[in-house]
C-alpha cells in the first residue's frame, strides 16, 4: 500500500522505564487518518518480560492502529523474537522500503562494532548500574554511554557508513536506521543517511515522509516541529 505519508520511528523500548509513553501515545494522536506508520526496531524492549499497565496501552494502541492504517513493524536486535498473542493487522518485516526513495533498516545488522565486544558491552551496563546505585542521574543506558563520546562516534559513523554503502548497492537514494539511538541527518556521495533516535529520551524524533520530501522531525510539548 502507497499512502500520501509515512511516519518512521524506532527504539520506543517498551518495558523499558526510560520510554516515553505519555509522549508517543499523544505522537500517534497526531498522525492523519490515512499515513501510514513504520516501526523501526526495538520497539519492545525485552519479549521475555511482561509490560507494565502503562506500557501494555501504547502496545495494545499499536494494534488497534494497525485496522485504522498499515502499520509495518521492522524488527530490530531487541524486538526479534517478538511474538504477540495478538499482532492485528501489523505487518512484519526485516527491512522496509519507499519506492527506491528510502530503505527502512534498523541497523542492528550494519553494526560490526558490538556484537564483537559483549564482555564490554555488559561491563559498561555493569559499571552503569553500580554508577546509578551510587548516585548518577538514572538515565538509558545509551544516554549514559554518549557522555563517552569518542566511542560512541565510532558506533555512530560505523553503522552510518554501512548504511549508505547498503543503500547505495540496493538503488536507493536515502537510508534510514534506528539502533544507535543517536539523531542523525547526513548526505554523503549523494545518498543521504538519517537515525531517528530513541523515544527514552528527549529530543523525541521521528520521520515524515510524503511525495516529495523527507524530513527528520521533533516532537515535544505536544508540537511537531
Amino acid at each position: 500500500m502507497i499512502t500520501a505519508e509515512n511516519f518512521v520511528v524506532s527504539d520506543l523500548h517498551l518495558g523499558n522505564p526510560h520510554f516515553q509513553h505519555a509522549q508517543f501515545l499523544s505522537w500517534l494522536d497526531s498522525l492523519p487518518p490515512d499515513a501510514s506508520l513504520i516501526l523501526n526496531g526495538d520497539i519492545i524492549d525485552d519479549p521475555d518480560r511482561s509490560l507494565s499497565e502503562e506500557h501494555d496501552i501504547v502496545l495494545r494502541r499499536l494494534v488497534s492502529e494497525s485496522y485504522l492504517r498499515q502499520v509495518i513493524w521492522v524488527l530490530g536486535n531487541h524486538d526479534g523474537d517478538v511474538d504477540l498473542t495478538d499482532s492485528g493487522k501489523i505487518r512484519f518485516e526485516n527491512e522496509w522500503e519507499i519506492s527506491q526513495r528510502l530503505l527502512i533498516v534498523h541497523g542492528h545488522q550494519l553494526d560490526r562494532v558490538m556484537p564483537r565486544h559483549g564482555l564490554f558491552k555488559h561491563l559498561f551496563k555493569l559499571l552503569h548500574q553500580v554508577l546509578v546505585i551510587a548516585g548518577l542521574p538514572n538515565v538509558h543506558v545509551a544516554s549514559f554511554a554518549k557522555k563517552w563520546g569518542l566511542f560512541y562516534n565510532v558506533l555512530n559513523k560505523h553503522v552510518a557508513e554501512n548504511a549508505l554503502r547498503r543503500a547505495s548497492i540496493s538503488g536507493h537514494k536515502a537510508v534510514t536506521c534506528g539502533h544507535t539511538h543517536a539523531a542523525m541527518d547526513i548526505c554523503e556521495g549523494g545518498l543521504r543517511y538519517l537515525n531517528t533516535g530513541a523515544w527514552t529520551e528527549e529530543p523525541l524524533y521521528y520521520l515524515r515522509i510524503d511525495q516529495s520530501q523527507i524530513i527528520l522531525k521533533v516532537y515535544t510539548d505536544g508540537q511537531q516541529t
